[in-house]
């Protein structure tokens, strides 16, 4: 697996010579977590039209034999259009983001991405997205399923991505050019937030991307189709399962500061350092250690 080194059955992704902030968080999480039901794509699925990938924070991966090849990503492109606004972009900017999301409105994509070009691809670098690409204009970007619930799952913990989020979590029923949304993985139980795609000309092509939690399990899943909102629906229906998967504990001996090329010292008490924080977003002290490594989460 790309960027990753094998712990407990899972990949914990490191980038840039240390551990992200997104899995240190998470490496708390699992401390005292317990066992939970998660979902993952079906071994048995094999519907080749709509590729699968659920990823967790903890950086547990499932996906079909389709999710690593790139597809249109439509509105999803959005998504890493939006987060880079949120860091770049002027206030006035960082307050279309949401609403961007909540109706999908291809104006302020339009608008933002002319003004930061630059965005996606920046983007789809800082986060090892192999196969996303701009090709020229927010509409016209390529992804994967994987490469989508990888960036979901690596900002859930992000307080700048909260307007994201949110916007997720209010998604109008009918967005701005009159397409009805809430179709695939928004059809799963327990989805927090959802965000959509759907082609405006030319062959037919659907994507959808959504997180949530069960549990103490937190998860991104996405589903992207050459096909209908139907077909982008039933098959994540039939691909997607809820399995009994959750590592008991994450022992802390997965803190190695010499590997992450940080100070040697004792291992740190990320539970501890998380008991204060309250709500996704909060980065708490454990985070505010890594996020001066990081471009993003600080």
């Amino acid at each position: 697996m790309r960027g990753g080194v094998v712990v407990n059955g899972g990949v914990v992704w490191v980038r840039g010579g240390v551990v992200t902030l997104c899995c240190a968080l998470c490496f708390a999480l699992c401390l005292t977590a317990q066992p939970a039901h998660a979902y993952h794509v079906d071994p048995a699925y094999g519907r080749d039209r709509t590729a699968l990938a659920v990823v967790h924070p903890d950086g547990r991966v499932s996906m079909s034999p389709e999710a690593e090849e790139a597809r249109p990503a439509l509105s999803l492109s959005k998504l890493y259009l939006g987060y880079y606004v949120l860091y770049n972009g002027t206030k006035a900017e960082k307050r279309q983001v949401k609403e961007m999301i909540v109706s999908s409105d291809d104006a302020i994509a339009s608008r933002l991405d002319a003004a930061y070009p630059e965005a996606i691809s920046t983007i789809a670098e800082d986060f090892d997205l192999a196969t996303t690409e701009r090709n020229g204009y927010w509409g016209k970007t390529t992804t994967s399923a994987r490469d989508v619930a990888t960036f979901i799952a690596e900002i859930i913990w992000d307080p700048r991505a909260e307007p994201l989020f949110d916007g997720m979590a209010d998604q109008d029923a009918i967005a701005a050019d009159g397409f009805i949304q809430g179709f695939g993985t928004a059809r799963l139980d327990r989805v927090k937030g959802s965000k959509m795609g759907w082609s405006d000309a030319g062959e037919t092509a659907t994507a959808s991307v959504s997180w949530g939690e069960i549990g103490d399990d937190v998860w991104a899943v996405a589903a992207l189709t050459l096909g209908s909102a139907y077909e982008n629906t039933v098959d994540t229906r039939v691909g997607i399962k809820q399995v009994d998967d959750h590592p008991d504990t994450l022992s802390t001996r997965l803190w190695d500061p010499e590997r992450f090329g940080m100070p040697a010292g004792p291992t740190p008490n990320w539970a501890a350092a998380l008991a204060d924080d309250q709500g996704r977003g909060a980065a708490g002290a454990a985070g505010q250690h890594l996020a001066a490594h990081l471009q993003y989460g600080q």
